[in-house]
């Protein structure tokens, strides 16, 4: 009698080892589940704050506003400094949502002004980017777009290294807008200056 009370105690305290087993299992396996939910969960793009920075919300990809910028900012030059006949209008119109008034009538008014030459001479601007790079990291953004320049005319292409800044403003995204980026506007840098040079 006293082995089957002995056996039916180690019985008892196995079981209680196997369920203490089974708890921490089933725990471990609980946190496993919710870390790989919590790294495969992507998160948001763009969060806009208050302040005008661009802050990424509970990742730890820290590039990943700075890597959004400059694939806006790549897509909408390569629209807005590529061209080819009379197609500029409505590839401005196309980036409406995205341009600022100066940026805009800047390139319409240009434009405007050589739109006899472009169609006479079927001239057509082709922009390859080489670099982007964000100088300013504060609402407005400043992004340099390194390229080289390719103007095709009748019988004469000319290409040329060019360096342009967009200055972009971080806005609440829109239906029209909903990367939330304004180009507020373009300016092509300058070759420096020597310093000997005369005014």
């Amino acid at each position: 009698m006293s082995e089957l009370v002995f056996n039916r105690v180690i019985l008892e305290r196995n079981n209680q080892i196997l369920s203490l087993l089974g708890v921490i299992s089933l725990s471990l396996n609980l946190l496993l589940v919710f870390a790989f939910i919590q790294k495969s969960a992507k998160p948001p793009l763009i969060v806009y704050a208050e302040d005008g920075r661009l802050e990424v919300l509970k990742t730890r990809d820290l590039k990943m506003d700075e890597l959004f910028l400059k694939d806006f900012s790549k897509m909408v030059a390569g629209q807005y400094l590529s061209f080819a006949g009379n197609s500029l209008p409505q590839q401005i119109e196309g980036l409406k949502p995205y341009l600022g008034n100066k940026p805009k009538q800047s390139i319409l008014d240009f434009y405007k002004t050589n739109q006899a030459l472009i169609e006479k001479d079927n001239i057509s601007q082709q922009f390859v980017i080489n670099a982007v790079s964000i100088t300013k990291e504060s609402n407005p953004f400043w992004v340099e777009i390194e390229g080289i320049r390719n103007i095709h005319a009748a019988g004469d292409d000319k290409s040329m290294p060019v360096t342009y800044v967009f200055e972009i403003k971080k806005n609440k995204p829109t239906d029209l807008n909903p990367y939330g980026f304004l180009i507020t506007d373009v300016i092509e840098k300058d070759e420096p200056v020597n310093k000997g040079q005369d005014k």
